[in-house]
Order: C-alpha cells, then structure tokens, then sequence
C-alpha cells in the first residue's frame, strides 16, 4: 500500500519532464532581399533588434525606437512625433515618413505609396506600381521578397533617395511591427 501511494504521488511529476518548447529559441527573422534584373541582390534588411540593412554597400546596424544608428563618423536618428518619424543626420533634418510617404527635410513628398501599390513622386506622378504576389513584391525590373508589405517594398527601392534613408526607413517600419 506504501508503494503504490509512492508512485501515486510521484507519476504526476514524471510528466514533466522532457523539453519545454515554450522556451525554445524563437524562428530566426526572414530577411527581405531586393534583386535586380541581374539576380543581384541590391539591398538586404534582417528584422530584429537590431535592425540589420544593407542597401547599395551600405551597411546600417539600426537600433530602436528612437532609431538610431552610426555610419561612420555620422550619427543617424530618428525622432517619432504626431507628423511622422524624422530622421535627422547630425542633428540636421533629412527625411521624414508618414502615412506611407517620405518627405524631404523641406516637407515636400519624395515618393507616396498608394493602397493600390501606386508609387507617387512629389508632383504626384506615378513613377512607379508595386505589384504584390504571395511571396515577392514587384516594382519595375526589381523584385523584394521577404515581406509582403508594399511600403516596406517601396521605401526600400525609393531611388530618389540615399541608401542610408532607404534603410532606416525599412527598419522604421519592421521596428514598429515588433514595438
């Protein structure tokens, strides 16, 4: 009778024992890749903290939010308000994103980024349309993968700007899905 009050008390706890999986290391970040015509790949963003992007050679280790990130001697920020996220190099103001737009450091649209995958310039010109399919984004002879996301897709391709903006606005957004 001892015996079997024994295993009675202990059966309960053998059932715990083995891997727990809710502790298991989370899937890593799927990287978003731009590739051109070429099959190059032009720009390379890995989601995390933190951010990691690559954008025409140059290599940005963004952390956030605020963002911020250093390229060289130069420290790069980026300043959330009501209007959007300004990002400023030393201290000077650059860009601004908001609502799908990138503004330059006058307020006047670089690129607008409609729902239909439209891609706008400052005169309100389609210069560009995103064209969405399950795994892949195509815009012009470019294409992302990685994300399923158009203002992602086009901040990353936005060539009226410099990488480094390209960048940092990629990671603005993956930053606020993981915030």
């Amino acid at each position: 009778m001892l015996l079997f009050r024994v295993l009675a008390c202990a059966l309960p706890f053998a059932g715990c024992q083995g891997t727990d999986t809710s502790k298991a290391a989370p899937p890593k970040p799927t990287a978003i890749e731009v590739v051109d015509a070429t099959k190059s790949v032009v720009a390379r963003v890995v989601p995390g903290r933190p951010c990691r992007a690559t954008v025409e050679g140059v290599e940005l280790l963004v952390g956030g939010r605020p963002l911020v990130a250093q390229i060289g001697t130069d420290r790069w920020t980026g300043e959330d308000a009501d209007n959007g996220t300004t990002l400023r190099k030393n201290d000077q103001i650059v860009a601004r994103i908001h609502a799908k737009q990138l503004f330059d450091a006058n307020g006047i649209p670089i690129i607008r980024v409609l729902d239909n995958g439209d891609i706008a310039d400052k005169a309100n010109a389609v210069v560009r349309k995103a064209v969405a399919a399950a795994n892949a984004i195509t815009i012009d002879t470019l294409t992302v993968t990685g994300t399923t996301d158009v203002a992602i897709a086009a901040m990353l391709t936005a060539r009226e700007t410099v990488p480094e903006v390209r960048g940092l606005a990629a990671c603005h957004y993956l930053l606020n899905e993981q915030h």
